[in-house]
């Protein structure tokens, strides 16, 4: 599936564009540690153009530019809909993106590092693993994303919007969504639990229309200086 939407992405994308660039020596992509074996399935959970590019990234080298305004020059998506995408996969726990002090000529400058998963990690992974201390030769046991966690814990906080396991597979992509647009989990509760119909006849149509009804705006990157 993977291998289908990376397809998608090229036969849209210019037929001319050269090859992939790489970014300035100790920049660009830095793939994580103790990945699994690719598999078609990697980034089924994920929106389609997310799935798109999560599989082109996947299949770069080490070291490439992975910026938006380059990317955008390599995938038929905008900056605006890069940016937003970006922001999913590391809602989603396939990228982390950090600040780091480096020592060049004397001079001391902070530069952004960019790492990227194919398999999905939780945000407590990500931190040890910054901080050196993850495991660099042991896949991580499969985990949950933060979306699938919070339409999983639903029937607790309102019983009446009990979700099966393949209910929140399913609407996991739109809840991501909503957390890349900077919506906290309270305000996804309270989106999708206030003023519950009485009786509620099929909670995961109910959720999934609440979803797509009250999306947040997506986030605007900011213009230049």
């Amino acid at each position: 599936m993977a291998d289908s939407y990376l397809s998608a992405a090229h036969s849209t994308s210019h037929e001319t564009a050269p090859p992939h660039p790489l970014a300035k020596p100790g920049y660009g992509k830095r793939s994580a540690p103790g990945e699994r074996p690719r598999t078609e399935r990697d980034f089924a959970h994920l929106l389609p153009r997310d799935a798109a590019v999560a599989a082109y990234i996947d299949r770069l080298p080490d070291g490439s530019d992975i910026s938006v305004k380059t990317l955008a020059k390599h995938l038929p998506y905008g900056q605006c809909a890069l940016s937003t995408t970006l922001n999913r996969l590391q809602a989603a726990g396939h990228l982390r993106r950090g600040s780091e002090c480096v020592v060049a000529d004397d001079v001391m400058l902070w530069v952004t590092r960019t790492f990227f998963s194919r398999t999905a990690r939780e945000d407590s992974w990500w931190n040890a693993f910054t901080r050196g201390d993850a495991p660099p030769d042991q896949p991580q046991r499969p985990t949950r994303s933060r979306a699938f966690i919070l339409l999983a814990a639903l029937g607790r906080t309102a019983p009446t919007l009990s979700l099966s396991s393949a209910d929140c597979v399913r609407l996991e992509p739109r809840v991501s969504e909503w957390f890349a647009r900077g919506a906290t989990e309270a305000e996804l509760l309270h989106a999708l639990t206030a003023g519950l119909p009485s009786p509620v006849h099929c909670a995961a149509r109910l959720v999934e229309r609440r979803l797509a009804d009250k999306l947040p705006p997506e986030r605007v990157p900011p213009g230049p200086g």
